[in-house]
């Protein structure tokens, strides 16, 4: 019979030993964006990940070129958080938070919370309807603004019935996504001059989503780097 008193301990050092590693792996991104880790040795490791979070956040958000923004290389994840989004991409379903937990050696309040911030800021929206099926068409307008208030613009896209989603983009002559799922040409034509009458939107143009042919893992994962 397995003795489980004698086991406890080398399951306890297994893991102490993980969030050791983890938390000098924070301790030097820190440092690597000019804080002075020592300051908060009293942290846990969770509130030392937040800590790095947050800080790498407004650093980015100071930023005010969107293009900048995204080549900035400060570090926004902590070990733990690549551990996880990379568990998250790589498994083909929606696995459990209990089960992340066991298989990354990661407490499960650690994982519960981190997780929900994960998907909320780093993973798009993948799992959806395939709109051909039920007859319906995807379409993306890429709309171009000219002088005015582009909040008010981006209140009346949205107010539009057949409009599923509204994205602020950066690039030549882009910059909003709107997507809408329709049943006609007759909606589409309508949808079109709706968002053509906006005050404040200089042109649009628009393509069809057919099918999904690929996707690559191994790109997202290359970008979350080693954790």
């Amino acid at each position: 019979m397995t003795n489980l008193g004698q086991d406890a301990p080398i399951v306890k050092t297994t893991t102490t030993h993980a969030r050791n590693v983890s938390r000098q792996a924070i301790v030097a991104e820190l440092e690597n964006i000019g804080v002075n880790a020592s300051l908060f040795e009293s942290l846990t490791i969770d509130q030392l990940s937040d800590l790095l979070y947050n800080l790498n956040k407004v650093i980015i958000n100071s930023n005010g070129n969107p293009m900048n923004s995204q080549r900035t290389k400060g570090v926004i994840l902590s070990a733990v958080d690549r551990k996880i989004l990379k568990a998250l991409l790589e498994c083909g379903g929606n696995p459990s938070s209990l089960q992340l937990s066991r298989e990354l050696d990661i407490p499960l309040s650690t994982v519960q919370r981190r997780r929900k911030r994960l998907e909320e800021e780093f993973i798009s929206e993948s799992y959806g309807l395939r709109y051909e099926k039920f007859g319906k068409r995807h379409i993306t307008f890429i709309v171009s603004l000219g002088v005015g208030d582009r909040s008010e613009v981006t209140k009346e896209i949205l107010v539009l019935e057949k409009v599923s989603a509204l994205t602020r983009t950066f690039g030549d002559g882009a910059d909003l996504k709107v997507e809408a799922i329709l049943d006609s040409n007759q909606e589409f034509i309508e949808i079109s001059e709706k968002i053509k009458s906006i005050s404040g939107i200089q042109k649009i143009s628009w393509f069809e989503s057919i099918e999904v042919v690929g996707r690559k893992k191994e790109t997202d994962l290359s970008i979350i780097g080693s954790g």
